[in-house]
């Protein structure tokens, strides 16, 4: 690296690819890359993106966002290589907003069901070290300390 290039640390690289990640996402996960105009239009978004002021990658909404046209999740166990499951959902282009959280909302709560209706796999997630709670969370009364 030149002294004239910016010296990034990890974190803020990896912040920096999830945002172009979340923003390819949510803004170009429509476009076809086999389309010329798309292509176009694609090159036409990055590059507006890539000159936009970047501190705002930082912020929890950008950390955390809502999939919009993707959600992707590919479960490989690192320290053997073995790939366990690939689970995707995609947006169709005929699917409304409501009808993709709707979509992610079916996947979380099946996960979570699935969780909750086997204590075996409640066992090994708390033996790893992650809390499982089963029961509904009992709301504090108001004015009582958390």
């Amino acid at each position: 690296m030149s002294d004239t290039q910016p010296n990034y640390t990890f974190e803020e690289l990896a912040r920096l690819i999830a945002a172009l990640g979340n923003f390819m996402e949510r803004e170009c996960g429509s476009l076809c890359c086999d389309s010329e105009e798309d292509r176009g239009t694609l090159a036409a978004k990055i590059a507006a993106w890539l000159c936009q002021d970047k501190t705002v990658v930082a912020s929890p909404e950008m950390l955390l966002p809502k999939a919009h046209y993707h959600l992707n999740f590919n479960v490989v166990d690192e320290p053997t290589g073995e790939h366990i499951v690939r689970i995707s959902l995609d947006r169709t282009r005929e699917m409304a907003d409501g009808d993709f959280l709707q979509l992610q909302n079916f996947f979380w709560v099946t996960v979570g069901k699935a969780i909750r209706d086997n204590p075996e796999v409640v066992r090994i997630l708390q033996a790893g070290g992650i809390r499982v709670e089963t029961d509904s969370p009992q709301l504090a009364p108001t004015g009582a300390a958390l």
